[in-house]
């Protein structure tokens, strides 16, 4: 996925969920970031920021990627189930793509995407990477046990599946993140022991474009 032209900026602050302080050519500039996530580890004073430039709305630009020492991690928690669409379109894995459906109404849940009018899929996007382990998530998250609850209960109607999109290149494997967030986890492992598929990717990512590399084992 290209992402376009990018903006190199300092960050300063974040402000709230939903807008970050950067220093923008000796300016100070607010700037939307599309992910509520802590991002604790990666936004810090004086880190060096990628933004792009949007239409429309409050904000002229949003936070795209962050530079940590030598990887680029992308922030938007929005591409996910683009990127595994587009991931499957060019490679036919983990699904060949006959038909496919964007924010799909499940009970009082949308999510990600319908596979071929069968597969049931919730994406999830994953920052924190400690050691070679990409973690999920880095906030406690009850909307993230409530999609879990939501697929399992769809599985007499779908076959549901969560995939884990690791936004940077870093990630040798992937686990639930215990320590934050007990309730998700344990709803993640009780998804998979019922025989439910969880997969996890780790991305290319640079100033040009981010795309899926490959697959990386699940462990809990």
């Amino acid at each position: 996925m290209e992402l376009g032209e990018l903006t190199p900026a300092t960050f300063v602050e974040r402000l709230n969920r939903f807008v970050c302080l950067v220093n923008l050519n000796d300016k100070l500039e607010k700037v939307l970031i599309r992910n509520t996530g802590r991002l604790k580890e990666l936004l810090t004073p004086g880190r060096e920021v990628y933004l792009r430039y949007k239409e429309g709305g409050k904000y002229r630009y949003e936070l795209l990627l962050v530079r940590l020492d030598k990887t680029l991690v992308c922030v938007d928690s929005h591409l996910p189930p683009k990127l595994l669409v587009e991931y499957a379109l060019k490679t036919g894995y983990p699904w060949k793509l006959l038909d496919y459906k964007y924010e799909f109404r499940v009970g009082t849940s949308r999510l990600d995407l319908l596979i071929n009018k069968r597969i049931l899929v919730e994406t999830k996007s994953v920052n924190l990477v400690i050691d070679g382990t990409a973690m999920f998530p880095d906030a406690p998250t009850t909307r993230g046990s409530k999609h879990v609850e939501e697929l399992i209960r769809s599985a007499d109607t779908y076959k549901p599946e969560i995939v884990f999109i690791v936004q940077r290149e870093d990630a040798l494997r992937f686990t639930p993140n215990k320590t934050m967030d007990p309730v998700f986890s344990e709803a993640l492992k009780r998804f998979s022991s019922m025989g439910f598929t969880v997969r996890a990717f780790v991305c290319r990512v640079n100033l040009e474009e981010i795309t899926i590399k490959e697959e990386i084992p699940v462990i809990y």
